[in-house]
């Protein structure tokens, strides 16, 4: 994986960019976090002002009373500092925290359900993609405590930097030489560690797939009939060993470079002790005991504290590496662009010379056909001829390459996205059921009393009322487990039921249906066509199906293969033709009884 770079600008304009991204989840928790750096930053000078006076009160032989005076001012002030730091932190800032990762998470959500399908076919920005999705809280939230955690050491470094200098100012400008040392060892060190964790996102996202692979119920029954696990365990084993490989190589650079760092650090703390001591046993009265004292506690406090601003900035250039894949997973633009033209009525579908390609290597080529209103048509042909993206195409989850698709003789690029959709309805050959009620799941929104029937009707039609009747909480039972340990699983058949209700609820006036019977048995199969029926008698439908007993009543049939299509007619019209459509249904006829 080749190296990533973020120079000074990109690098202030990310975490600039994230920190706005913060201000608009939660303008009031940002603007805390940042009051609150600053007055925690003034503590550390209030502290060191407190001890000096002090010390100097001792040293010029004050009153005991005054000195008194000043410790009981300190402990005073320690007292409310502590109560106020302990309420902030421990009580306000994390419900506030809380509800700002929150909304940052939705707004990632809302994100992710925008961006175009063929995002999920780059590797490198799905990586990009997962890494946003996981981290988002963590970095944005990491980005404004850095910020505070600057403003706070800034702030208190200026004010002990005051106190330092005013006692030695060659102590000070040593402290000052060695922390830009230290910063360009700590930024060397950042790139080790950034370098590592590329690498690490490609295997941790790997890891995440065998994890489910041996975790959810959708696997479990392929684990225990075949040795397949046995595959997917050497997988792990081999992505262990280049983890561990990975981790070798980091570990040893980074140990060089703390090593340099470490040895910088104490070789300071040994000068600024030998050369303060040297001032106090010279005898001159240049340097008194209470000097010494609040020099030495000044200077390493003063020395952290720089330390602590160099490692800020480091961590916040670190921030910003990863700040920009999250910056450009926000900031990636559809490519599919809604238009203006409301469709208010479906008429007419057609296909004009369409061709697609994904990595440039075509999956349709110069398709062509129309369709009117009413009919019914099915797509068939063996798996990768095409089929499937064409239905792609028509909801515009993808962009044809070539040629253009007319709805009621208009490109389907000029109509509003939303209103295209509403017109659609699809059951995928890979469909879903969803973590919530059978009722939310046919709907596939917000569950409400009024909806009952409508939600009712389409099982019923979908041939799932005989499954409905035997759930306790009925179309109010929750679905899988993920959420609730009381939710029901349901068989695969069962669960291409709900999703084949979830077109029939909606009032859509072209239904796409793909393999809508796959995972059914023929007397349900035959059930659900007569639902098919009753719903869709005034609707245009498409077909996209092996299981030919549903075409023999479509109005056209398209025989596809290799991304063209080769035959077109009736059932009968390519029965008689005795193509390769003819073939495909004569090897079924005797399951289906012709």
């Amino acid at each position: 994986m080749k190296k990533e770079k973020i120079p000074f600008k990109k690098s202030f304009k990310n975490n600039l960019f994230i920190l706005s991204l913060a201000f608009k989840s939660d303008k009031v928790m940002v603007i805390m976090r940042l009051v609150m750096g600053f007055f925690t930053g003034l503590n550390h000078g209030a502290s060191v002002f407190f001890i000096s006076k002090i010390l100097n009160a001792l040293d010029s032989g004050e009153k005991i009373e005054y000195i008194m005076l000043l410790i009981g001012l300190m402990a005073l002030y320690t007292l409310a500092y502590e109560l106020f730091f302990a309420w902030y932190y421990k009580l306000l800032f994390p419900t506030r925290k809380l509800n700002f990762i929150r909304l940052v998470h939705k707004s990632f959500f809302v994100k992710a359900s925008d961006i175009d399908l063929s995002c999920y076919d780059t590797t490198d920005f799905y990586n990009d993609f997962i890494y946003s999705m996981q981290n988002c809280d963590k970095s944005i939230t990491n980005t404004v405590d850095q910020l505070g955690d600057l403003i706070r050491s800034i702030v208190a470094s200026s004010s002990v930097f005051a106190v330092v200098a005013t006692i030695d100012i060659w102590v000070a400008l040593v402290i000052l030489g060695a922390s830009f040392v230290n910063m360009i060892l700590r930024l060397i060190q950042n790139g080790v560690y950034y370098k590592y964790n590329l690498e690490m996102n490609e295997i941790y996202r790997k890891q995440w797939y065998i994890e489910k692979f041996f975790s959810l119920s959708d696997y479990a029954k392929e684990i225990r009939l075949t040795d397949i696990s046995k595959n997917i365990l050497n997988e792990y084993d081999r992505n262990v060993e280049k983890e561990r490989k990975e981790a070798i190589k980091m570990n040893l650079k980074a140990r060089v470079v703390e090593t340099f760092t470490t040895i910088l650090g104490h070789g300071l703390t040994i000068f600024i002790l030998i050369y303060m001591a040297y001032g106090l046993f010279k005898g001159d009265g240049s340097v008194l005991i209470g000097g010494f004292t609040a020099t030495i506690t000044a200077s390493w406090k003063l020395r952290n504290l720089i330390y602590d601003i160099q490692s800020k900035f480091v961590e916040m250039n670190k921030d910003s590496l990863f700040a920009d894949k999250i910056r450009t997973f926000l900031e990636t633009e559809s490519k599919i662009k809604s238009g203006e033209i409301l469709l208010d009525s479906f008429d007419s579908l057609e296909f004009k010379n369409v061709s697609f390609a994904y990595d440039k290597e075509n999956v349709l080529s110069n398709v062509s056909f129309k369709v009117s209103k009413g009919e019914r048509i099915a797509f068939v042909g063996y798996n990768g001829a095409g089929k499937t993206t064409a239905t792609k195409l028509i909801m515009r989850l993808y962009d044809v390459t070539d040629g253009e698709i007319l709805i009621n003789n208009i490109n389907i690029k000029e109509y509003d996205l939303k209103s295209l959709r509403e017109k659609m309805g699809a059951v995928f050959q890979d469909y879903q059921v969803f973590s919530a009620t059978v009722a939310e799941n046919v709907l596939g929104d917000v569950y409400t009393e009024e909806k009952q029937n409508t939600v009712i009707s389409a099982l019923n039609d979908s041939t799932f009322g005989e499954k409905l009747s035997d759930l306790k909480n009925g179309i109010n039972t929750e679905l899988t487990r993920e959420f609730y340990d009381t939710g029901t699983n349901l068989s695969g058949g069962e669960n291409q039921k709900i999703a084949i209700a979830r077109v029939f609820a909606h009032n859509s006036e072209l239904l796409i249906m793909d393999e809508p019977s796959s995972a059914l048995d023929p007397i349900a199969e035959y059930n659900l066509n007569l639902g098919i029926d009753k719903n869709a008698s005034e609707k245009t439908v498409i077909f996209i199906t092996h299981r030919l007993s549903t075409t023999r009543h479509v109005d056209r049939i398209y025989m596809l293969e290799k991304g063209r299509i080769i035959e077109s007619g009736s059932h009968d019209e390519l029965i008689s033709q005795n193509g390769k459509y003819a073939y495909m249904f004569n090897l079924q006829a005797q399951k289906y009884k012709i």
